[in-house]
Protein backbone atom coordinates (compact mmCIF):
# COMPACT_ATOMS: atom_id res chain seq x y z
CA UNK A 1 0.00 0.00 0.00
CA UNK A 2 1.34 3.45 -0.92
CA UNK A 3 1.24 6.51 1.28
CA UNK A 4 -1.62 8.98 1.06
CA UNK A 5 -1.03 11.71 -1.52
CA UNK A 6 -2.99 14.62 -2.96
CA UNK A 7 -2.64 13.68 -6.63
CA UNK A 8 -2.13 10.57 -8.72
CA UNK A 9 -0.65 11.73 -12.01
CA UNK A 10 -0.72 9.21 -14.87
CA UNK A 11 0.95 9.51 -18.25
CA UNK A 12 4.19 10.01 -20.09
CA UNK A 13 7.73 10.62 -18.81
CA UNK A 14 10.70 11.55 -20.98
CA UNK A 15 13.97 13.34 -21.28
CA UNK A 16 13.69 16.43 -23.49
CA UNK A 17 16.54 17.91 -25.51
CA UNK A 18 15.47 21.42 -26.58
CA UNK A 19 17.33 22.79 -29.61
CA UNK A 20 16.99 26.48 -30.38
CA UNK A 21 16.71 28.58 -32.36
CA UNK A 22 15.69 26.23 -35.19
CA UNK A 23 14.14 26.90 -38.59
CA UNK A 24 14.11 25.29 -42.02
CA UNK A 25 17.50 26.81 -42.91
CA UNK A 26 19.26 24.27 -40.66
CA UNK A 27 18.76 21.55 -43.29
CA UNK A 28 20.93 23.41 -45.77
CA UNK A 29 23.95 23.60 -43.43
CA UNK A 30 26.46 20.82 -42.71
CA UNK A 31 27.09 21.91 -39.11
CA UNK A 32 24.70 24.18 -37.22
CA UNK A 33 26.09 25.50 -33.92
CA UNK A 34 23.69 26.70 -31.21
CA UNK A 35 24.48 28.18 -27.82
CA UNK A 36 23.76 25.10 -25.75
CA UNK A 37 22.51 21.51 -25.99
CA UNK A 38 21.39 19.91 -22.75
CA UNK A 39 18.80 17.37 -21.56
CA UNK A 40 15.95 18.37 -19.28
CA UNK A 41 13.18 16.41 -17.61
CA UNK A 42 10.05 16.20 -19.75
CA UNK A 43 6.94 14.20 -20.50
CA UNK A 44 3.53 15.54 -19.52
CA UNK A 45 3.05 13.45 -16.38
CA UNK A 46 6.53 14.14 -15.06
CA UNK A 47 6.21 17.86 -15.80
CA UNK A 48 2.90 18.13 -13.96
CA UNK A 49 4.22 16.04 -11.07
CA UNK A 50 7.41 18.08 -10.63
CA UNK A 51 5.70 21.47 -10.79
CA UNK A 52 2.75 20.49 -8.59
CA UNK A 53 5.17 19.11 -5.99
CA UNK A 54 7.13 22.38 -6.00
CA UNK A 55 3.82 24.17 -5.45
CA UNK A 56 3.27 22.16 -2.28
CA UNK A 57 1.17 19.23 -3.55
CA UNK A 58 1.96 15.62 -2.65
CA UNK A 59 2.09 13.68 -5.93
CA UNK A 60 2.45 10.01 -6.88
CA UNK A 61 3.56 9.45 -10.47
CA UNK A 62 2.37 6.46 -12.51
CA UNK A 63 4.27 6.03 -15.76
CA UNK A 64 6.29 3.44 -17.72
CA UNK A 65 10.07 3.69 -18.05
CA UNK A 66 12.77 1.55 -19.56
CA UNK A 67 15.42 -0.08 -17.39
CA UNK A 68 18.08 2.22 -18.83
CA UNK A 69 20.22 5.24 -18.04
CA UNK A 70 17.50 7.73 -19.00
CA UNK A 71 14.89 5.97 -16.90
CA UNK A 72 17.18 5.94 -13.88
CA UNK A 73 17.86 9.65 -14.36
CA UNK A 74 14.13 10.45 -14.41
CA UNK A 75 13.52 8.38 -11.28
CA UNK A 76 16.39 10.11 -9.49
CA UNK A 77 15.12 13.54 -10.50
CA UNK A 78 11.59 12.73 -9.34
CA UNK A 79 12.84 11.40 -6.01
CA UNK A 80 14.95 14.54 -5.50
CA UNK A 81 11.81 16.63 -6.09
CA UNK A 82 9.82 14.67 -3.51
CA UNK A 83 7.56 12.77 -5.94
CA UNK A 84 6.29 9.35 -4.90
CA UNK A 85 7.68 6.93 -7.52
CA UNK A 86 6.62 3.68 -5.85
CA UNK A 87 4.04 2.95 -8.58
CA UNK A 88 6.25 3.69 -11.59
CA UNK A 89 6.39 0.63 -13.90
CA UNK A 90 9.78 -0.49 -15.27
CA UNK A 91 10.16 -2.63 -18.42
CA UNK A 92 13.61 -3.66 -19.61
CA UNK A 93 12.17 -4.38 -23.07
CA UNK A 94 11.33 -0.74 -23.86
CA UNK A 95 13.32 2.48 -24.14
CA UNK A 96 12.72 5.46 -21.92
CA UNK A 97 11.51 8.27 -24.24
CA UNK A 98 13.99 10.84 -25.50
CA UNK A 99 12.21 13.81 -27.09
CA UNK A 100 14.07 16.31 -29.24
CA UNK A 101 12.40 19.71 -29.15
CA UNK A 102 12.88 21.92 -32.22
CA UNK A 103 12.28 25.41 -30.84
CA UNK A 104 11.75 28.43 -33.09
CA UNK A 105 13.06 31.89 -32.25
CA UNK A 106 9.56 32.89 -31.01
CA UNK A 107 9.55 30.03 -28.49
CA UNK A 108 7.07 27.75 -30.29
CA UNK A 109 8.22 24.15 -30.70
CA UNK A 110 7.80 20.72 -32.29
CA UNK A 111 8.89 17.47 -30.64
CA UNK A 112 10.54 14.55 -32.44
CA UNK A 113 9.87 11.26 -30.63
CA UNK A 114 10.75 7.57 -31.06
CA UNK A 115 8.12 4.91 -31.75
CA UNK A 116 10.22 2.33 -29.88
CA UNK A 117 9.87 4.15 -26.56
CA UNK A 118 7.58 3.46 -23.62
CA UNK A 119 5.35 6.31 -24.83
CA UNK A 120 3.92 3.89 -27.39
CA UNK A 121 3.78 0.89 -24.99
CA UNK A 122 2.17 2.32 -21.84
CA UNK A 123 -1.35 1.00 -21.24
CA UNK A 124 -3.87 0.45 -18.45
CA UNK A 125 -2.07 -2.82 -17.66
CA UNK A 126 0.89 -0.77 -16.40
CA UNK A 127 -1.26 1.21 -13.94
CA UNK A 128 -1.53 0.18 -10.31
CA UNK A 129 -5.26 0.79 -9.92
CA UNK A 130 -5.14 0.02 -6.20
CA UNK A 131 -3.08 3.18 -5.72
CA UNK A 132 -5.86 5.48 -6.91
CA UNK A 133 -7.76 5.29 -3.63
CA UNK A 134 -4.80 6.91 -1.85
CA UNK A 135 -5.37 10.32 -3.50
CA UNK A 136 -7.81 13.25 -3.61
CA UNK A 137 -7.39 14.01 -7.32
CA UNK A 138 -6.52 12.02 -10.45
CA UNK A 139 -4.86 13.68 -13.42
CA UNK A 140 -4.31 12.08 -16.82
CA UNK A 141 -1.49 13.89 -18.62
CA UNK A 142 -2.37 13.67 -21.49
CA UNK A 143 -5.10 11.83 -23.42
CA UNK A 144 -3.74 10.48 -26.76
CA UNK A 145 -0.07 10.84 -25.82
CA UNK A 146 0.03 7.12 -24.97
CA UNK A 147 -1.86 5.42 -27.83
CA UNK A 148 -2.41 2.17 -25.90
CA UNK A 149 -4.11 4.00 -23.05
CA UNK A 150 -7.27 4.03 -25.14
CA UNK A 151 -10.91 4.80 -24.39
CA UNK A 152 -11.50 1.53 -22.55
CA UNK A 153 -8.32 1.95 -20.54
CA UNK A 154 -9.26 5.50 -19.63
CA UNK A 155 -12.72 4.41 -18.56
CA UNK A 156 -11.22 1.71 -16.33
CA UNK A 157 -8.96 4.25 -14.63
CA UNK A 158 -11.65 6.94 -14.39
CA UNK A 159 -14.17 4.41 -13.07
CA UNK A 160 -11.82 3.47 -10.25
CA UNK A 161 -11.28 7.14 -9.43
CA UNK A 162 -15.02 7.83 -9.39
CA UNK A 163 -15.59 4.84 -7.11
CA UNK A 164 -13.30 6.46 -4.57
CA UNK A 165 -14.74 9.96 -5.12
CA UNK A 166 -11.62 11.58 -6.53
CA UNK A 167 -11.70 14.80 -8.53
CA UNK A 168 -10.92 13.68 -12.11
CA UNK A 169 -8.89 15.86 -14.49
CA UNK A 170 -7.24 15.39 -17.88
CA UNK A 171 -5.22 17.26 -20.46
CA UNK A 172 -4.80 16.11 -24.06
CA UNK A 173 -2.69 16.31 -27.20
CA UNK A 174 -3.79 15.94 -30.81
CA UNK A 175 -4.36 12.32 -31.74
CA UNK A 176 -1.63 10.87 -33.95
CA UNK A 177 -4.09 8.52 -35.65
CA UNK A 178 -7.04 10.82 -36.24
CA UNK A 179 -9.24 10.02 -33.23
CA UNK A 180 -11.98 12.54 -32.57
CA UNK A 181 -14.58 13.33 -29.94
CA UNK A 182 -16.78 10.35 -30.76
CA UNK A 183 -13.87 8.00 -30.03
CA UNK A 184 -13.46 9.13 -26.41
CA UNK A 185 -16.86 10.68 -25.59
CA UNK A 186 -17.71 8.00 -23.01
CA UNK A 187 -14.39 8.53 -21.22
CA UNK A 188 -14.75 12.31 -21.17
CA UNK A 189 -18.06 11.95 -19.35
CA UNK A 190 -16.08 11.10 -16.17
CA UNK A 191 -14.12 14.37 -16.17
CA UNK A 192 -14.61 17.12 -13.62
CA UNK A 193 -12.04 19.32 -15.43
CA UNK A 194 -10.70 19.09 -18.98
CA UNK A 195 -7.66 21.19 -20.04
CA UNK A 196 -7.13 21.10 -23.83
CA UNK A 197 -5.56 24.03 -25.62
CA UNK A 198 -7.55 25.74 -28.36
CA UNK A 199 -5.91 23.90 -31.28
CA UNK A 200 -6.31 20.52 -29.57
CA UNK A 201 -9.95 21.17 -28.67
CA UNK A 202 -10.71 22.39 -32.19
CA UNK A 203 -9.08 19.32 -33.71
CA UNK A 204 -10.96 17.01 -31.32
CA UNK A 205 -14.40 18.51 -31.97
CA UNK A 206 -14.00 19.65 -35.59
CA UNK A 207 -15.22 23.11 -34.53
CA UNK A 208 -13.55 26.52 -34.57
CA UNK A 209 -15.77 28.77 -32.43
CA UNK A 210 -14.53 28.51 -28.87
CA UNK A 211 -18.05 28.60 -27.38
CA UNK A 212 -19.20 25.83 -29.69
CA UNK A 213 -16.10 23.80 -28.84
CA UNK A 214 -16.79 24.16 -25.12
CA UNK A 215 -20.46 23.31 -25.60
CA UNK A 216 -19.55 20.12 -27.48
CA UNK A 217 -17.27 19.06 -24.62
CA UNK A 218 -19.87 19.96 -21.99
CA UNK A 219 -22.39 17.97 -24.03
CA UNK A 220 -20.09 14.96 -23.72
CA UNK A 221 -20.40 15.12 -19.95
CA UNK A 222 -17.34 17.19 -18.98
CA UNK A 223 -18.31 19.31 -15.95
CA UNK A 224 -15.79 22.14 -16.41
CA UNK A 225 -14.09 22.96 -19.71
CA UNK A 226 -10.88 24.97 -19.41
CA UNK A 227 -9.38 25.81 -22.81
CA UNK A 228 -5.79 27.06 -22.72
CA UNK A 229 -5.43 29.89 -25.21
CA UNK A 230 -1.80 30.98 -25.05
CA UNK A 231 -1.19 34.70 -24.64
CA UNK A 232 -4.94 35.30 -24.26
CA UNK A 233 -5.11 33.24 -21.07
CA UNK A 234 -7.78 30.56 -20.66
CA UNK A 235 -11.45 30.21 -21.56
CA UNK A 236 -13.59 28.67 -18.81
CA UNK A 237 -17.10 27.34 -19.30
CA UNK A 238 -19.47 25.15 -17.30
CA UNK A 239 -23.22 24.92 -16.79
CA UNK A 240 -23.40 28.32 -15.10
CA UNK A 241 -20.28 30.23 -16.09
CA UNK A 242 -18.54 31.52 -19.19
CA UNK A 243 -15.51 33.80 -19.07
CA UNK A 244 -11.96 34.46 -20.21
CA UNK A 245 -9.30 34.55 -17.50
CA UNK A 246 -6.55 36.85 -18.84
CA UNK A 247 -2.94 35.67 -19.03
CA UNK A 248 -0.08 37.06 -16.98
CA UNK A 249 2.14 38.21 -19.82
CA UNK A 250 5.83 37.32 -19.60
CA UNK A 251 7.79 40.06 -21.36
CA UNK A 252 10.91 37.90 -21.66
CA UNK A 253 9.74 34.48 -22.94
CA UNK A 254 12.40 31.83 -23.56
CA UNK A 255 10.33 28.89 -24.82
CA UNK A 256 6.86 27.41 -24.42
CA UNK A 257 7.99 23.84 -23.71
CA UNK A 258 5.80 22.46 -20.93
CA UNK A 259 3.78 25.66 -20.48
CA UNK A 260 0.52 23.72 -20.76
CA UNK A 261 1.72 21.17 -18.19
CA UNK A 262 2.70 23.99 -15.83
CA UNK A 263 -0.78 25.45 -16.31
CA UNK A 264 -2.37 22.13 -15.33
CA UNK A 265 -0.10 21.80 -12.29
CA UNK A 266 -1.12 25.28 -11.19
CA UNK A 267 -4.81 24.65 -11.77
CA UNK A 268 -4.95 21.38 -9.82
CA UNK A 269 -2.93 22.96 -7.01
CA UNK A 270 -5.52 25.72 -6.75
CA UNK A 271 -8.39 23.19 -6.87
CA UNK A 272 -6.87 21.35 -3.92
CA UNK A 273 -6.41 24.65 -2.09
CA UNK A 274 -10.18 25.18 -2.36
CA UNK A 275 -10.06 28.09 -4.83
CA UNK A 276 -13.00 28.82 -7.10
CA UNK A 277 -12.63 28.14 -10.80
CA UNK A 278 -11.73 31.74 -11.67
CA UNK A 279 -8.97 31.87 -9.07
CA UNK A 280 -7.79 28.46 -10.31
CA UNK A 281 -7.48 29.93 -13.80
CA UNK A 282 -5.59 32.99 -12.56
CA UNK A 283 -3.10 30.93 -10.59
CA UNK A 284 -2.65 28.47 -13.48
CA UNK A 285 -2.00 31.35 -15.89
CA UNK A 286 0.63 32.75 -13.53
CA UNK A 287 2.40 29.38 -13.23
CA UNK A 288 2.49 29.08 -17.03
CA UNK A 289 3.84 32.64 -17.30
CA UNK A 290 6.72 31.82 -14.95
CA UNK A 291 7.40 28.63 -16.88
CA UNK A 292 7.97 30.29 -20.26
CA UNK A 293 10.68 32.48 -18.75
CA UNK A 294 13.11 29.54 -18.61
CA UNK A 295 14.23 26.88 -21.06
CA UNK A 296 12.58 23.49 -20.66
CA UNK A 297 9.42 22.43 -18.89
CA UNK A 298 10.56 22.34 -15.27
CA UNK A 299 13.29 24.99 -14.98
CA UNK A 300 11.10 28.05 -14.37
CA UNK A 301 8.85 27.40 -11.38
CA UNK A 302 10.61 26.94 -8.04
CA UNK A 303 7.82 27.27 -5.47
CA UNK A 304 4.40 28.77 -4.77
CA UNK A 305 5.82 31.94 -3.18
CA UNK A 306 7.59 32.76 -6.46
CA UNK A 307 4.31 32.45 -8.40
CA UNK A 308 2.34 34.50 -5.89
CA UNK A 309 4.98 37.23 -6.07
CA UNK A 310 4.67 37.32 -9.87
CA UNK A 311 0.89 37.64 -9.51
CA UNK A 312 1.25 40.46 -6.98
CA UNK A 313 3.67 42.46 -9.11
CA UNK A 314 1.68 42.09 -12.31
CA UNK A 315 -1.60 42.92 -10.58
CA UNK A 316 0.02 46.11 -9.29
CA UNK A 317 1.17 46.89 -12.83
CA UNK A 318 -2.34 46.31 -14.20
CA UNK A 319 -3.81 48.66 -11.59
CA UNK A 320 -1.26 51.33 -12.47
CA UNK A 321 -1.96 51.02 -16.21
CA UNK A 322 -5.74 51.31 -15.73
CA UNK A 323 -5.63 54.46 -13.60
Amino acid sequence: MGEKVDVICIGNSALDVPLKPMDSSVFGIDSYPIDRIFPTIGGSATNVSVIATRLGVRVALITLLGDDMMGKYILSHCAENGIDISSVAIDRNVDTPLSVGLVRADGERTFVVSRSSSTFKFSAADINLARIKDARLLDIASIFINPRLDRDGLMTVFGEARKHKLIICADMMKSRDGKRLADIREALAYLDYFFPNYDEASDLTGLTDIDEIADALLGSGVKNVVIKNGKLGCFVKNAGLRLIVPAYRNEEPVDTIGAGDNFVAGFITAILDGADIVECGRFANAVASVSVGASGATNGVRNKAQVLEVMRKREECREFLTH
